[in-house]
This record gives structure tokens, C-alpha cells and sequence, in this order.
């Protein structure tokens, strides 16, 4: 059903596309804002679509989304499924003239996304896609900074991203993060993030040089499963910005301990976030001087589900968007920007050498 015609005090109908992360993070984050209300769960899996529909209170559920799409009332279709069924079902959920939440990443390639982009804007409806981290306090303040121009010039940025478990754990349960296919691998499950972050702080990205790698399916003590792994676990990537600012994301999912590094290096002054919600000033010496957050850009820590702090921040967005004609972001268009960069890094693997990101 059209979100058309909706009185702005009626509660904003939300349908669940996926019951994964959509049951750890976005159906408890729609609860705790008033503005949201679930109405029905689909899933390939009844059963997990029945669980999650019994304890969020929904009142359907349902194994056939295009089916859901065709019976339930809803002005916000969240798709929260594996990568390869992001572009239909967004694709059928925007034809209906719903809003539309679209997990990360996007989509397979940049077809997909500029197809999603240009129908969104044909339709006039809102359409986000959830890159909820750059919502960290930290990470908000670095952007504001850039905004201001506190920071100077951006001359070099850096994310480093190292996690434990993954190609360490022989044992670990494999998904569709594992199957290159369907839209798996770190470069698009979570380079997606740091590629927005980039291009937040950067501005439009050049060129890129990218190697990935699958430490995991080449492991010494890897287990059969675990060799046939065909998508990515490890990158290292370099990009250029229009500005001639430069940056590096490096993720590797082989380390002993988890570690974010995420620092922003200009003409004036460097910051760096000391943690999420922690931000400190790059002083001589490696000395890191912790430094205030604006009031807000303040987010409430949940450490029982750490990203439900900063999808809150992205709930709200969404319902000024809705509700008041506010301007979400990223949108489909942006994350078309997003996309370009992840298109020419795999062709940069490819290659073995710079690829110049499409205009």
C-alpha cells in the first residue's frame, strides 16, 4: 500500500524483508522510537519469521515476501536480506511507492544501484541506505569538523579495521558473507562502511588500488567448508580524491584482538576517534588529546547490541525524513558513489593496478 495519503500522527508502518540482523538490530531499534510501528516479518525461513513476529509483537508473518508486499499495509519496506536479494526486493518495494531502507551493501553492482537510485527518485519516495556507523559520536564529530573546516584542507585519511575470529575459527558457521556470489566478502560487508566514511570526509574518490584476499580458505588448518570460501575476508585499499587528499582502509580478519583506527589528517590539525564515542587531537609524540563531543552529536552507549545506539540515530533521520521532508543520507544516490568505488576496487584486484572510479 502507497504510504500516501498517511496523517503525519499515524504511526510510520514498518515490514521487516529479513529477520537476521533485522531480529538483533532494527526491530528492537524501530520500538524504541514511537514514531515506528512493525507490521509484518518475512523470511526464506517461516519459523524465523514466526519468532520474530512473536517477540516484537508483529502481527504477520510469512516465508514469501513478494507475498508480504502484496498483503500487508506498510509505508517503510526494510530490506535487511543477503546482497543478492537487496535489488528485488527493493526494486518491488519501491514500484509499490513504499519508503524504502536498504541494508549495506547495496547492491551486487553498479547497475543494480543506479537502476534502485533512479526509480527511488522517480517515485519521490524516501529511500536510505542503513550506513548507521558514521552515526558513532566520534565519527559524527570528525565529519563535523570537516565540515566546518576546523580540520583545514583533508590531506590523508585511515581506517584500520582488524578482527579476530573470523579466519582463525575453523569451526565458525558460514553464510552468504562467504559465497562471492551472493554479494559476500569484508570489502562489501564492511568496506561499504568505510568506503562511506571516505567519501564522507574525502569528498569524490578518483581512483582506487585494491588487493584482496580469503586468509580464511587458506588457512594451514582450514576445514573443507572452509576452503571452499570464494569471497573475501582480508582487503588493503588505496584510494585518491578528486582534492588530492589521499586514503587507506585497512581490514585484516586475522588478528588476535579487535582494533578501530580511524583518523583524519588536514592542514590545521589531525583527529583521530579514540573509540566510538571518544574523540582525541593527534599531538607530537603519538600523544592523543581527548577532546569534548558537541551535545548533539551525543549518543547513549548499548552495549548489550552496540549498533543500536547509532541505528537509532539513523531511525530518527528516517522519520524526519518522512515525516517532516528532512534530507536522509546516505540515499540511493549516494550510495551509487559507494558502489563505484566497490566496482572499481574488485577490478583493481583483478588487475593489479590502479582503476580510475567512473564520474
Amino acid at each position: 500500500m502507497s504510504p500516501s495519503g498517511e496523517a503525519a500522527s499515524d504511526p510510520i508502518r514498518v515490514l521487516l524483508l529479513g529477520t537476521g540482523f533485522a531480529g538483533l538490530v532494527l526491530a528492537p531499534g524501530f520500538r524504541r522510537n514511537q514514531a515506528y510501528r512493525l507490521v509484518g516479518a518475512a523470511s526464506a525461513h517461516r519459523e524465523s519469521a514466526e519468532q520474530l513476529a512473536a517477540q516484537f509483537q508483529i502481527p504477520y508473518a510469512t516465508d514469501d515476501w513478494k507475498r508480504a508486499l502484496e498483503e500487508v499495509e506498510a509505508d517503510l519496506a526494510v530490506v535487511a536480506t543477503p546482497v543478492d536479494l537487496h535489488y528485488p526486493m527493493a526494486r518491488a518495494a519501491l514500484e509499490r511507492g513504499l519508503n524504502v531502507l536498504c541494508e549495506k551493501p547495496f547492491a551486487l553492482n553498479l547497475a543494480q544501484a543506479r537502476e534502485l537510485a533512479s526509480l527511488a527518485r522517480s517515485k519521490g519516495v524516501v529511500n536510505v541506505v542503513n550506513h548507521e556507523f558514521r552515526h558513532y559520536p566520534a565519527r559524527a564529530a570528525i565529519t563535523r569538523w570537516i565540515e566546518e573546516g576546523r580540520l583545514g584542507d583533508v590531506e590523508h585519511l585511515v581506517i584500520r579495521d582488524l578482527l579476530p575470529g573470523w579466519a582463525r575459527n575453523p569451526a565458525r558457521r558460514l553464510t552468504w558473507l562467504a559465497e562471492k556470489q551472493r554479494g559476500g566478502g569484508y570489502l562489501g560487508a564492511l568496506g561499504s562502511h568505510h568506503v562511506d566514511q571516505l567519501l564522507l570526509w574525502g569528498g569524490p574518490i578518483t581512483r582506487v588500488f585494491c588487493r584482496l584476499r580469503m586468509l580464511a580458505a587458506n588457512a594451514v588448518d582450514a576445514s573443507p567448508a572452509h576452503r571452499a570460501i570464494t569471497a573475501d575476508d582480508c582487503f588493503t585499499l588505496v584510494v585518491e580524491f578528486q582534492s588530492g587528499a589521499t586514503g587507506l582502509v585497512d581490514l585484516f580478519s586475522g588478528a588476535r584482538a579487535r582494533r578501530e583506527v580511524y583518523e583524519a589528517y588536514g592542514s590545521a590539525t589531525a583527529l583521530a576517534a579514540i573509540d566510538n564515542y571518544r574523540l582525541g587531537l593527534l599531538a607530537e609524540g603519538g600523544k592523543v588529546e581527548e577532546i569534548p563531543i558537541p551535545e548533539d552529536l551525543r549518543l547513549t552507549p548499548t552495549p548489550e547490541v552496540p549498533l543500536l545506539a547509532p541505528f537509532g540515530a539513523k531511525v530518527e533521520m528516517i522519520r524526519a525524513a518522512i515525516r517532516e521532508r528532512a534530507v536522509p543520507s546516505p540515499d540511493f544516490a549516494g550510495a551509487v558513489e559507494i558502489q563505484k568505488v566497490l566496482d572499481a576496487a574488485r577490478l583493481s584486484d583483478q588487475s593489479g593496478a590502479w582503476v580510475d572510479v567512473e564520474s
